[in-house]
Order: C-alpha cells, then structure tokens, then sequence
C-alpha cells in the first residue's frame, strides 16, 4: 500500500509540475512581445550613448586639428580654435549635435609654480596666486589657506604652511585620502585641495568665478602668460604689491583695458603693450616683460556630443610642441 501510495505520490508531484511548466510557458510567450521592446529599447539607447561618445571624441580631434592648422606666432581669441566658444552647437550630420569650450592654459596662473624644482617654495608665484585670489574677492584668510594648502599638496615636506594642511588634517576627514606631496596632474585634483573644493574649483561661489577659468596645472614651461587670453585678474597678479621690487602695477583699470585693446586686434609682440596701451610706464613693461608672451602651448577643451535622447562629454588637453605638431596629454570622457 505504501508502494502505491508513493507512486501515486510522484504522479501528482509530476502533474503539478508540468502544469507549472505550462503556465510559465505561456506567460513566456505572452511576453515575448514586451521583452523584445525591452530589448530593443535597451539597444537603441546604448547605440545612442555609442553616437554620442564619438561625437564627443569627434569634437577634440577638430579642436587637435584647428590648433594644428594654427599659426605658433601669436594665439588669441581670434584663431579659428577660439571659434567653438561662440558658433554654440554645431550639427553633425542627422546625428546629432557637438557643442565645445575652448581655453588657453597660458593665460591662467600654473599652481604648480609654486614650488620649484629644488622643492623650495617660490614666494614670487606665491603672491602672485593671493593677488589673483584677493581681486576675485576672497577674504584674504581664505587666500591665504588656499595658497598655503596648495603648497602643502605640492611639496614632499610634512611640515604645514600656516593656514594649510598635510596629512593628518585629510586623514581626519569623514572620507579621508592622502595627500600628494607632488606636482598636480590634472585640475580636477585641486578640488581635493583644503579651502578650494569642487564648488568652487568648477562652477564658483557667489560672485566669485570658477577657479578653473583662471589657475591651471598645465601652464607654458616658462610660466610665460600669454597677455592676448589672460583674464583681467590674471593680468593683474603680473605686480603683486606685497613682493619687494614691484614699484608699478597692473590694476583693474589698466587690466580691463589691456582686455579692450586685444579686442580690437590681438598683440603681435609683447612690446605693443608699450604703443598700443596709452600710460602703460616703460618701467612697468620692463617689470613684466620677462613674465609675458603672446603665443601658448597648452590649450584645454570641453566637448559635449547630443543626440535627442542621449548626451556625452569629453575633456581634453592639447600640447603644441616646437615643431607645430600638437598632441593629446590628457583625456576624460564621462
């Protein structure tokens, strides 16, 4: 009886399953349709993030290409690499939509000036980077962290400027990372730096513009600042007025001025400063000659590539070398 009993038990176990089985099979197929949308939609999106990952990288090769094409005399904001920041976005075809910034990394301050090669700071680049910080408007304490903590991130000591930070301060934070001590690779690593941070590294506080529009990390060997693309506020750190030996200076009215005469033709040679800038004192050109220049090496773009229903941008460093051929030193795309 037993026996029996376990047969017929395995029977109705067997039935129960197949009638399972059919069930599953049929809301298989009664979703088959909803699946291959899902499928579909699935595709359509990912060939969309695709088109505009290219578009992206299509942008920076015609960015490389224009700085090739370009003339290694004189850069300014006339050269055909400059276009892309006023044409707005641009059509591709029936794909979609490239729209790029294009900047001059030699018109900005290199922080990483600020040590020198010995590991010595430079007390010179240093006041330099406070004026600029101080005629953004910042409070000149946070100037003065700001300056100290980078230096702090830049050398191999661990000994802390005043107002800046080594280890133990970015150990203590709620998600701690060590500190460099070393040359800054890229500008988004400032952000990490104590009284900068993301805010106001990309997009600024307040009244006060993004830092990334005036300090770099990509700066000409020399630390040559190209006059035909610096900011006012660059232009004016070229005199800090708390290092011994600067009797003249660059102020906002003069600055603004420079600004407004580049406008009207860029310079072709440092020493129209001298002709072209009415009460610009020779002594003051004989300051800042040694500090200036009107061509660049570095040059820095933001592309975002669109179609109707997808984006994707990409970040890009160009270096031209002595022989006009420009390349590719940095690349991020997100």
């Amino acid at each position: 009886m037993r026996a029996v009993a376990d047969v017929r038990g395995e029977e109705g176990v067997a039935l129960l399953m197949a009638v399972v089985a059919i069930l599953l099979l049929s809301v298989v197929v009664l979703d088959t349709r909803s699946g291959v949308d899902l499928f579909e939609r699935l595709a359509y999106s990912r060939a969309q993030e695709i088109q505009t990952d290219y578009l992206a990288r299509s942008g920076l090769t015609l960015i490389q290409a224009a700085l090739e094409e370009d003339g290694m005399e004189v850069d300014s904001f006339s050269d055909d690499w400059a276009a892309a920041n006023d044409i707005g976005a641009v059509p591709v075809g029936d794909i979609g939509w490239v729209t790029a910034v294009v900047e001059d990394e030699d018109g900005k301050l290199d922080v990483n000036r600020l040590v020198d090669q010995s590991g010595e700071i430079d007390g010179v680049a240093a006041a330099r980077l406070w004026t600029l910080l101080v005629s953004l408007g910042l409070e000149d304490d946070r100037a003065d962290e700001i300056v100290s903590s980078l230096i702090d991130w830049i050398d191999e000591d661990g000994i802390a400027e005043p107002g800046g930070a080594e280890d133990p301060h970015y150990a203590g934070l709620p998600k701690p990372y060590p500190i460099s001590n070393s040359r800054i690779r890229t500008v988004g690593e400032m952000a990490l730096v104590k009284g900068i941070g993301p805010i106001l590294l990309s997009h600024g506080e307040k009244d006060i513009p993004p830092l990334r529009r005036l300090i770099t990390v990509y700066g000409d060997p020399s630390g040559l600042i190209n006059i035909n693309t610096a900011p006012v506020e660059v232009l004016m750190s070229l005199t800090p007025d708390n290092v011994d030996g600067v009797n003249y200076f660059i102020d906002r009215d003069l600055a603004q001025e420079i600004v407004r005469i580049r406008q009207e033709a860029p310079f072709e040679s440092k020493t129209e400063l001298k002709g072209r800038v009415m009460d610009f004192h020779e002594d003051l050109y004989n300051q800042v000659a040694p500090l200036i220049d009107v061509k660049s090496s570095h040059f820095s773009a933001r592309v975002l590539g669109e179609t109707e229903s997808s984006s994707n941008r990409a970040s890009g460093v160009f270096q031209r070398e002595a022989d006009g051929q420009v390349r590719l030193v940095y690349y991020r795309g997100f």
